[in-house]
């Protein structure tokens, strides 16, 4: 990172990946690379999507595939002269190993993931649902974070 002074520390990019609603999740496929923002769940250690059994993100993760993610918050702030703009923000941007699950028990637990996410719970889904639905694992490799603006002592608000 250039800017030593914009890092955020890890604790606050675990933080922003716990309460983000949308993971922008990086692939390459025969027509290059691409971003798609998805919902997601994060354990601490794994990010889970899920989706269609079929597709361009299916296809590109095929049998496992390097992937990259990002998330972030922020605004811009206006100002009375263009060059007196600026903007607060958090980002985490971080790279893994992505792979589509397979076993039902697997399957469930990253759904579990997701639901728990958004404040649910993925008790009760049906074996039905679980056979027509994807579901993508991303082990975390690495990940680094950036805030610009935003006061330390207010971190994680």
């Amino acid at each position: 990172m250039r800017r030593e002074d914009h890092r955020m520390p890890q604790g606050e990019c675990d933080a922003l990946l716990r309460r983000a609603q949308v993971v922008r999740l990086g692939l390459v496929d025969e027509d290059g690379p691409y971003v798609v923002p998805v919902n997601y769940g994060y354990d601490g250690a794994r990010i889970y999507v899920h989706g269609p059994r079929a597709g361009r993100r299916i296809a590109a993760v095929g049998e496992g595939a390097r992937v990259c993610f990002e998330v972030d918050e922020g605004e811009v702030l206006p100002a009375d002269r263009p060059c007196a703009y600026t903007s607060r923000f958090r980002s985490v941007v971080g790279y893994g190993q992505a792979r589509l699950l397979e076993d039902e028990a697997e399957k469930l637990h990253g759904l579990d993931v997701i639901m728990r996410h958004y404040g649910g719970s993925g008790a009760g889904i049906p074996a039905e649902k679980c056979a027509l639905t994807s579901v993508l694992e991303v082990s975390i490799e690495s990940l680094d974070g950036k805030w610009h603006g935003v006061d330390p002592e207010d971190a994680g608000e």
